[in-house]
């Protein structure tokens, strides 16, 4: 697709230049009306010739643009693939210890529950 993207795209490209460089006049032979009136020869903008341009450079425009989005879109990588959720046995997630149970022989005497220490150290 991104190949083909690609072509339409140069193909945009060539026929605007080609439509940049038509030639749109028309020579006009010189010529005598009689009683002294003459026109010179010379070039004359011709409205078809114009009109060919125009749509010509439309045209080439539109190829362009579909040849560009063709090419954009083709050279889009897929996403990648979520990671794989890690899933944990029971006593070993970050935050088990909030689902302990106190137990009997903690060594207090007043009955106080032993807090875990936070990070590392005994916070009196």
């Amino acid at each position: 697709m991104k190949f083909f993207g690609i072509m339409i795209l140069v193909a945009g490209l060539a026929l605007s230049v080609f439509a940049l460089n038509m030639k749109v006049d028309v020579d006009v032979a010189p010529r005598d009306f009689g009683y002294g009136v003459r026109t010179p020869a010379m070039s004359v903008a011709n409205v078809n010739l114009m009109e060919q341009r125009q749509n010509l450079l439309i045209f080439a425009g539109a190829l362009s643009v579909v040849g560009a989005i063709l090419t954009g879109f083709a050279s889009m990588q897929p996403a990648a693939p979520a990671p794989v959720p890690v899933v944990l046995k029971e006593g070993e997630g970050l935050l088990d210890f909030l689902n302990e149970q106190p137990s009997a022989s903690s060594g207090t005497a007043s009955g106080e529950t032993q807090r875990p220490p936070l990070h590392g150290k005994d916070v009196a």
